[in-house]
């Protein structure tokens, strides 16, 4: 999402740590209450299996909920990927931090060094507080544009 701090660096440092994808793929699941959409990372076989497996997806949803499911696109990837296609789901609650998945009470000021991102900063003004202080937090200032 495009209000979503999100730190390239960090992602590289977290998936080290999952590095089998078996041969479904891989995803990561960002939030105790499920995958949630500002940041979602699949590995390359994940998005090869979603490519050729999305209609039975779409197809088996429809059947079961009579209709279109009224899930977001996040809910739908996770249902997709955990009841039809298979990719492996691994928890990881370092990817993302925000309003909707129980964050500590001082989230929104940007201190963790080690969060991949934090959601939603709505604004051009809060957006760049958030980047700049996590970013100063964890030692690397980012330098004042002009």
């Amino acid at each position: 999402d495009p209000d979503c701090v999100f730190f390239p660096s960090r992602l590289r440092l977290a998936l080290q740590s999952h590095s089998d994808e078996g041969s479904h793929g891989v995803y990561l699941n960002n939030c105790k209450f499920g995958l949630h959409g500002p940041l979602e990372v699949l590995s390359r076989q994940a998005v090869k299996v979603w490519g050729w497996g999305r209609d039975l997806c779409h197809q088996h949803f429809e059947k079961l909920c009579n209709g279109d499911c009224l899930w977001g696109e996040d809910m739908f990837i996770d249902q997709c990927f955990n009841r039809v296609l298979g990719p492996r789901r691994e928890d990881d609650f370092t990817l993302l931090m925000e309003d909707h998945c129980d964050p500590p009470p001082d989230w929104k000021e940007c201190t963790n060094t080690t969060m991949v991102a934090f959601h939603p900063f709505k604004t051009h003004s809060s957006y760049q507080t958030c980047l700049t202080a996590s970013a100063r937090a964890a030692g690397a200032p980012i330098p004042a544009s002009t």
